[in-house]
């Protein structure tokens, strides 16, 4: 059960990993600055956090990791997961509790009036993408967990390591992928968390898999009664999945070969626009258009 407010009015955390482009990161804050909304930010150890807090507009306001949890961030790394777990617990930290936690990248952009965000936001639905479950060594899928991964150690992947060496995979929780941002509800954030910390043994393997971050969390969510209100759960399905959209996000991965997808362009913006999800990622050097905090 998600645990109240001490009024009828739902808060909500917003959780913002960043590294770079501080007056971007600095757009999607002030976007979001509202009575109701929160905003924790957790800036990669690797760089400095003043230019991050230097480029907050007036008015805007956030809380910001302290140093002594904030973690250096490797893509596809256990790393990932750290700082996401950092920011969570700086949250719980303070006394208030929260209806929704949601979690973004320093570049994504808010595309809907606030109205309407906070509305979404004050349902029970689980906002995340659960694309497959990882299966046997014949899923595409299964070589980021049945060898070792060392992207959170620079010196191993130099050596050519990292998707080498074998090892026998803990089931103790099965394996469900999926996209890293996503946007849970109170309840199901504690109930995902409570399966994590049963499961130390589980956990500390995954230290040594590629991309945890979109399996972890997803994972121990499908093992909860929550699982069953995921809306986008194509796990078992036959049918070609949306590659646009994912959880709350506008994501353009219609490109299946892709390692990445490409930054928002305008005609990608206006894609995302007639769509019903409520942010785009990602905004790149040269973007230009200025969110601003809309009634």
């Amino acid at each position: 059960m998600s645990r109240p407010n001490s009024t009828d009015t739902p808060r909500f955390a917003v959780y913002i990993l960043a590294h770079d482009k501080p007056w971007l990161f600095a757009d999607l804050v002030h976007s979001l600055q509202h009575e109701q909304i929160d905003v924790f930010v957790h800036i990669d150890a690797g760089v400095d956090q003043q230019p991050f807090e230097r480029a907050l507009r007036s008015g805007s306001a956030a809380h910001f990791v302290p140093a002594s949890r904030r973690v250096r961030v490797h893509w596809g790394g256990f790393s990932q997961l750290d700082a996401s777990f950092a920011l969570i617990d700086l949250a719980r930290a303070n006394d208030r509790r929260y209806h929704r936690h949601s979690l973004f990248s320093g570049t994504d952009v808010l595309l809907r009036p606030m109205s309407e965000l906070i509305a979404t936001w004050a349902d029970d639905r689980e906002l995340i993408r659960i694309d497959r479950r990882i299966g046997d060594a014949s899923d595409p899928m299964a070589a980021k967990v049945l060898r070792l991964h060392f992207p959170d150690h620079p010196q191993l992947d130099r050596l050519r390591l990292s998707g080498r060496i074998p090892r026998r995979l803990n089931t103790a929780v099965p394996l469900y992928q999926g996209s890293q941002w996503w946007s849970l509800t109170d309840g199901a954030l504690d109930a995902a968390r409570a399966v994590i910390a049963e499961n130390p043994r589980w956990l500390r393997q995954h230290r040594f898999s590629l991309c945890p971050d979109e399996f972890v969390l997803h994972s121990a969510l499908m093992s909860t009664a929550f699982g069953a209100k995921v809306e986008q759960n194509y796990a078992g399905l036959s049918r070609e999945p949306d590659r646009t959209v994912h959880g709350q996000h506008f994501i353009d991965w219609s490109d299946p070969e892709g390692i990445r997808p490409p930054e928002l362009t305008a005609d990608s913006l206006t894609q995302a626009l007639a769509g019903p999800a409520m942010f785009a990622r990602k905004a790149g050097p040269d973007w230009t258009w200025r969110a601003e905090p809309a009634c």
